[in-house]
């Protein structure tokens, strides 16, 4: 009878205490309502997201000789209250990204 006792007290405890642990919380959601578009200067693009958490980073297109290739930001925080925007740089400043896209993340 004791150990049933035990048994049920152990599991109720754990019970209590497992939702409570760290990482255990309900997760945010991830980034969302972003946006992206050339920057004031034709061969740098960027990217930004209005709500959730986690991160973004701009993808632009960047013509080459033999085709185009994709160019990445660095990953920026996205957070309420915090301005996460990223900029990708084609590495020919004289031509013009050929488009503009984001990546997003969890945390």
């Amino acid at each position: 009878m004791k150990k049933t006792i035990m048994a049920v007290m152990t599991a109720a405890t754990v019970g209590i205490l497992v939702p409570a642990a760290p990482g255990t919380a309900s997760a945010e959601p991830v980034p969302s309502g972003c946006h992206s578009g050339w920057y004031y200067q034709n061969y740098k693009t960027w990217a930004s997201c209005d709500r959730g958490s986690g991160y973004v980073r701009a993808v632009a297109t960047c013509p080459t000789s033999s085709g185009s290739k994709k160019v990445y930001g660095p990953w920026r925080v996205v957070q309420p209250g915090i301005d996460g925007q990223s900029v990708a740089v084609c590495p020919d400043h004289n031509r013009k990204a050929l488009a503009h896209d984001w990546d997003i993340k969890k945390y």
